[in-house]
């Protein structure tokens, strides 16, 4: 018989039976809490626990340390992050100027004659350039999916540079996102789609608002707390 294991990618797993009628996986600190109904054997939650690895893993690397802030040097090699992950930049001279995504770098190109303080300007500009047209492709699909599965309507979408807020949606439905949003996870993402969809449903933070979010995103509150830790990291240069 398959035994539950002890631990897993660095988590104390934690079994917790009950009357509940489904399993469901809460990370706690360094605890994977496992709550699952009375009768579920041993096996059946070691299989539960090996097919919830990705997730496990992904919730793990969301919630690491918060890395040091540094002022940016914008030099080859460099680690700017993107949908959760770390990408070098790799900074080259030539005439088709601005930042793609290719080979696993950042690419940002720049003229020859520009050196120096010019030099880091054009970088920075085109760096945001490229967040901010990375995120109104990538948000404006995450609206769409998670407005049809709500079964909402807003009346469009854009990008800008909030200095602390995540997202608005005013009163004819109209949703604005933080483009530095984008460097954050998916999940963390989503759950800021989800939050700003819910305010066409209740322009409030009631108890209703708050109860409709978490049927889209039951781990919302972690996400709030990832974004409270780690806003300065993502608003910064």
């Amino acid at each position: 018989m398959t035994a539950i294991p002890e631990e897993i990618l660095g988590l104390r797993v934690m079994v917790v039976r009950s009357m509940r009628r489904t399993a469901a996986l809460h990370i706690v600190g360094n605890e994977l809490h496992v709550r699952i109904p009375q009768r579920l054997g041993d096996e059946r939650v070691a299989t539960i626990l090996q097919q919830k690895r990705p997730w496990i893993r992904t919730r793990v690397a969301e919630w690491q340390p918060v890395p040091p802030r540094r002022p940016r040097e914008l030099v080859s090699g460099e680690s700017f992050p993107y949908l959760g992950r770390n990408y070098r930049l790799k900074v080259l001279e030539g005439h088709r100027v601005g930042v793609c995504l290719s080979r696993g770098h950042l690419r940002a190109t720049v003229r020859p004659g520009e050196q120096g303080a010019q030099r880091e300007r054009r970088i920075r500009q085109y760096l945001e350039k490229w967040y901010r047209a990375r995120a109104l492709e990538r948000l404006r699909e995450k609206t769409n999916r998670y407005a049809r599965q709500m079964g909402v309507a807003p009346a469009g979408i854009s990008v800008r540079n909030f200095k602390s807020r995540w997202g608005s949606c005013n009163k004819t439905g109209y949703l604005v996102f933080n483009w530095n949003i984008i460097k954050a996870p998916h999940a963390i993402a989503n759950y800021v789609v989800i939050h700003e969809l819910c305010h066409l449903v209740h322009p409030n933070h009631s108890k209703d608002f708050w109860r409709l979010v978490s049927r889209h995103d039951d781990a919302y509150g972690e996400h709030r707390q990832w974004l409270k830790e780690r806003a300065d990291f993502l608003l910064g240069d």
